[in-house]
């Protein structure tokens, strides 16, 4: 089996931009908003970065979580991400996991400007993916990928690669055009506003 690139905090920051990048947002410069080990069972890193992301007139604060750990992401994780939201004083957020996420980590995102993403390995994400024959790997695929999380007919988590101009996915997850164009939405505090 091959052996993948340890995911550093710095690397997943990396994976994190591409990905969204990859669906047709703009990514602004992201600053570190907080930074912790995780205790057991856990065992990883939580790694907030603070920015904004955009696509023509929709634009966003946000907070982008970079969940790295062991056992499955549950409802306590996305609680805390919608409360740092808050605290942050951001408009959205979105986690990225390198876990499976549990089905009532899906109820606890209903109704709020989140978005889950599951980071897995590369190999994994093509042989689910359906753009080849399992087990042949092109040469371009990179060590990991990101797949949307939602719902499936049961009520459980459904993985799907994050592919090219989904920009659309992430918009209606973090709230549409229309509201993003409303005249009463307060400018970022941090960045000024990009000229039309």
């Amino acid at each position: 089996m091959l052996e993948l690139p340890e995911l550093t905090p710095e690397s997943f920051e990396i994976l994190a931009v591409r990905e969204l990048r990859k669906v047709g947002l703009e990514v602004s410069p992201l600053r570190v908003h907080r930074r912790a080990t995780l205790p057991e069972p856990e065992r990883g890193y939580l790694l907030e970065l603070k920015g904004v992301i955009s696509r023509a007139r929709w634009q966003r604060r946000i907070l982008i979580a970079c969940r790295r750990q062991q056992v499955p992401i549950g409802r306590a994780a996305v609680e805390s991400l919608r409360a740092h939201v808050t605290e942050a004083g951001v408009e959205a957020g979105i986690l990225f996991g390198t876990a499976a996420f549990e089905a009532d980590a899906l109820n606890a995102v209903q109704a709020s400007p989140l978005a889950l993403l599951r980071v897995s390995d590369g190999r994994t994400a093509f042989d689910t993916s359906g753009w080849g024959t399992p087990g042949h790997y092109p040469a371009w695929l990179p060590a990991y990928c990101a797949q949307t999380v939602e719902r499936d007919l049961l009520g459980q988590p459904r993985y799907q690669l994050l592919e090219s101009g989904q920009g659309d996915v992430m918009v209606s997850r973090l709230g549409t055009e229309a509201e993003a164009a409303s005249p009463n939405r307060g400018e970022p505090a941090d960045h000024p506003k990009a000229p039309e």
